[in-house]
């Protein structure tokens, strides 16, 4: 009973490979993504063969690509929240205000996932999406979420996933990192000074209920155009008064939340 369990953990395993796969090559032909997993043939056919048989999987010719049953689930995984809509609401007036890209990210199983992508007027579409995982380390949304996530959860995240290197400008020392995340918690406001991609500044703010971190408003633009005060203190501003809002939005969206505020 152990070996079978075993092997369907490893099945399992290798059919999310190669969705993540084609999700980064696709469409693709089966003798790509057998390469790219360094996998037979006929075994990354059978796997393919499972995921069209289940919708997960579409080809088209010799083409295979992702299904749009997918869609579907990322839906239901995004809007699991109420707090959701309003949470798109203030990334899409970050946008319009700034100009730039703004992003709503929570973390997720010790890496950065956007959930929400708005692009402003002059935004730098520098291929971010929605559902895209990123290093938390070398984001400012990534530095705010663990700013105010426990010590322990920090070390945690960093053993598994490590500080990789980026840019030339990304902070890979550990005490380093920890000075940094400290003066997060005493700014509210977290930079990235060109650390997750080259020419790229980001700001992000917190977003908490309950003394409990939620996830990260952002904004990212060319650091030729974030920089300055603009970088240091108008967008800041801008954006610490939207986390405050949707703060409040969130805390009072439902009777459970609401009633932990109320004064007898």
């Amino acid at each position: 009973m152990g070996e079978r369990t075993n092997e369907t953990i490893r099945a399992t395993k290798t059919s999310f490979e190669v969705v993540h796969t084609l999700q980064e090559i696709g469409p693709a032909r089966l003798s790509d993504i057998a390469e790219r997993l360094d996998m037979a043939e006929s075994t990354t056919h059978r796997h393919l063969q499972t995921l069209r048989d289940l919708r997960y999987a579409s080809r088209d010719g010799e083409q295979y690509q992702l299904g749009l049953r997918f869609t579907r689930l990322g839906r239901a995984a995004r809007t699991r929240d109420p707090a959701d809509e309003m949470t798109r609401s203030h990334v899409q007036q970050l946008a319009e205000e700034t100009g730039e890209r703004a992003q709503f990210v929570v973390e997720d199983h010790g890496l950065g996932i956007y959930v929400h992508v708005e692009t402003g007027s002059r935004a730098v579409r520098a291929g971010f999406g929605v559902g895209r995982q990123i290093h938390l380390h070398s984001s400012s949304a990534g530095k705010a979420i663990l700013a105010h996530s426990s010590r322990e959860r920090v070390d945690r995240i960093l053993d598994k996933w490590g500080l990789p290197v980026l840019t030339d400008h990304t902070i890979t020392d550990r005490d380093e990192f920890y000075d940094e995340l400290e003066g997060v918690r005493e700014r509210g406001v977290a930079f990235n000074r060109k650390e997750h991609v080259d020419g790229i500044n980001g700001i992000a703010v917190p977003v908490m209920c309950n003394d409990e971190i939620l996830g990260a408003l952002t904004v990212a633009g060319p650091s030729h155009r974030l920089t300055g005060d603009r970088f240091e203190q108008e967008v800041p501003d801008m954006m610490l008064a939207a986390a405050n809002e949707l703060e409040l939005n969130v805390t009072y969206s439902s009777p459970e939340r609401a009633d932990d505020h109320i004064v007898e």
